[in-house]
């Protein structure tokens, strides 16, 4: 049988249509200290009178991780204190006035995030950003300051509770990313930390479990968090097309949500940006706004580097 040339078109596009997107080429709404619950009544109180400021900052708060989850929310990000006593990782925001959490301790974070997973197993790989909280804050007392131990202690407990679902550094990246079917079911963890941390961490980075968020012409750059998408736009449009993770925030500090401003989240989107953070997938009506950074549904094509052929499904 002769292939007419539009039958070969069409079996082109088929073709195309039946092959997986890359992992760089989706985008996807996640959340920005995912665990957060809201102020206590004693701490609003007292932030009121004390530094109004600080609690107009910290007056939010989430959904619990599962729920985030069902909604469509696909990235996470948890602090976590170092408390080397016990061996645990306490999950929160600021130490003392800002600590209520869906849950208190790092591994129970992890098994709520891992039951999910295993009942939605066909989802694209969940990313799960970490900050490592240490530093002073005038009037409060100091954490203890993670070290290479620490650190050493973190990756155990994060291959102890995600095992082989962790989509490991030394084996995935630019440009040449995973297709989706090839990953579903997985998680892309990133230390989101600088300085002595991040050298402490990058010993070995080939057989950690996290990505680190260095500078692209290290031999590890694969994931990039650049924060202000309006400031960052053009190195985060840059930074995308050569390939990288791109973690960006559509609000920050509750300001967007008060003056229910868009322009913010409608560059993180239009950046191609992958995982663009919110506090706000929910309307804001806790600031008396309908401000919203919806996950539209969960993942969705990438305007940056996906084609015409793209399709996601879950």
């Amino acid at each position: 049988m002769r292939l007419t040339i539009a039958m070969l078109v069409m079996l082109s596009v088929l073709t195309a249509c039946a092959t997986s997107p890359r992992l760089n080429e989706i985008q996807f709404v996640g959340s920005h200290n995912s665990y957060k619950v809201g102020l206590s009544a004693d701490t609003r109180a007292a932030l009121a009178t004390a530094n109004p400021a600080a609690l107009s900052a910290l007056d939010y708060a989430h959904r619990p991780l599962a729920e985030q989850l069902d909604l469509g929310i696909r990235q996470l990000e948890l602090d976590i204190f170092n408390n080397p006593a016990d061996g645990t990782f306490p999950v929160g925001h600021v130490q003392v006035i800002d600590m209520r959490s869906h849950c208190a301790e790092l591994r129970l974070c992890l098994r709520q995030v891992n039951a999910w997973s295993t009942a939605h197993p066909r989802h694209v790989p969940l990313w799960i950003s970490f900050n490592l909280k240490d530093e002073h804050i005038d009037g409060l007392p100091d954490p203890i300051p993670f070290d290479a131990a620490a650190l050493n202690r973190l990756d155990s407990v994060l291959r102890e509770e995600l095992g082989t679902r962790i989509l490991p550094p030394g084996t995935v990246g630019p440009p040449h990313w995973p297709r989706l079917d090839d990953v579903r079911g997985t998680f892309v963890l990133i230390l989101d930390e600088g300085g002595a941390k991040q050298q402490w961490y990058e010993r070995n980075w080939r057989t950690r479990p996290m990505f680190m968020n260095v500078d692209a012409a290290h031999p590890a750059a694969a994931v990039m968090i650049l924060n202000d998408p309006i400031e960052d736009f053009a190195k985060i449009g840059a930074m995308v097309r050569q390939g990288f993770l791109v973690r960006t925030r559509a609000d920050a500090d509750t300001r967007e949500a008060r003056l229910n401003d868009t322009a913010r989240r409608d560059a993180a989107f239009a950046s191609g940006a992958h995982a663009v953070s919110t506090d706000y997938y929910l309307p804001a009506t806790q600031v008396n706004t309908d401000y919203v950074v919806a996950p539209r549904g969960g993942p969705h094509c990438n305007p940056v580097t996906s084609d015409r052929t793209c399709r996601i499904r879950e």
